[in-house]
């Protein structure tokens, strides 16, 4: 049963690949399909985080990406659930947040203002760079406002990396969880062709999957340093590798 109000339509119908097309899947469609398998799908995987982190000793923090659960599984469709958007957004904004932290104690306004002026400062410069290195991702925009107020469950140098371990997470499930009903990432009007049977560009392919390798590699941390090692660098350079292709400039661009 289906129907449709003055602002939004309410899809009653049971799961089915035609619930899953870019014009019912989305926000504004009230549906049967989206509730179940986009809300179950986004509390399974931050479960799944919860749980890697746990068993692996990668602390990461989880409210951010709790809300990147929700995107990449129910606003599939839109530019921020994008593997770059994900992995690097989460990234830039974890350098973003610490270096607002730097700034604001630097400048030190007081007890009164410390805090905001950090919180300011953060957001500010995630929102740039986030939009520098193609990579918006508005639950990136909490991961740089948690080290102005919260006490970090890591190291401060490791929490880039540690948030791009777990953004891979999410990537490596939307990819599975996803692509049962229709493809991941979607094609849209900067990526319509198809690369290794995916719509993104080589070097973004690339990119993730060093990453995703280097996701695995570090989560081996507890047997050996050595994991955490090659880990920790495979990520950062799939980071450079992701996050760092667009400064190429065509010719062909005025």
């Amino acid at each position: 049963m289906n129907f449709r109000s003055t602002s939004v339509q309410f899809r009653l119908s049971k799961l089915s690949r035609e619930e899953f097309s870019k014009e019912l899947y989305r926000p504004g469609v009230i549906s049967l399909t989206r509730i179940v398998w986009g809300s179950l799908g986004g509390g399974l995987l931050l479960g799944l985080i919860a749980i890697l982190s746990s068993q692996t000793g990668i602390k990461v923090l989880y409210p951010p990406l709790a809300a990147t659960c929700f995107i990449n599984t129910t606003c599939v469709y839109l530019r921020v659930a994008r593997p770059k958007s994900v992995i690097i957004g989460h990234t830039v904004a974890s350098i973003c947040g610490l270096a607002g932290v730097w700034i604001g104690n630097y400048i030190d306004p007081g007890a009164e203002f410390i805090i905001p002026l950090k919180l300011g400062l953060s957001v500010v410069l995630a929102a740039v760079f986030m939009q520098i290195f193609d990579a918006d991702h508005p639950p990136a925009a909490a991961t740089a406002a948690i080290p102005a107020i919260l006490p970090l469950p890591m190291p401060w140098y490791l929490l880039p990396l540690h948030m791009a371990w777990g953004a891979t997470i999410t990537v490596v499930f939307a990819f599975i969880w996803n692509r049962v009903w229709f493809e991941f990432p979607a094609r849209d009007i900067d990526n319509y062709v198809k690369n290794a049977g995916l719509y993104m560009e080589k070097v973004q392919i690339a990119g993730v999957a060093i990453c995703i390798a280097s996701c695995v590699i570090m989560s081996f941390q507890v047997v050996s340093p050595v994991f955490r090692i090659s880990g920790l660098c495979g990520m950062a350079a799939g980071i450079v590798i992701l996050g760092t292709h667009h400064f190429k400039i065509s010719s062909q661009v005025s």
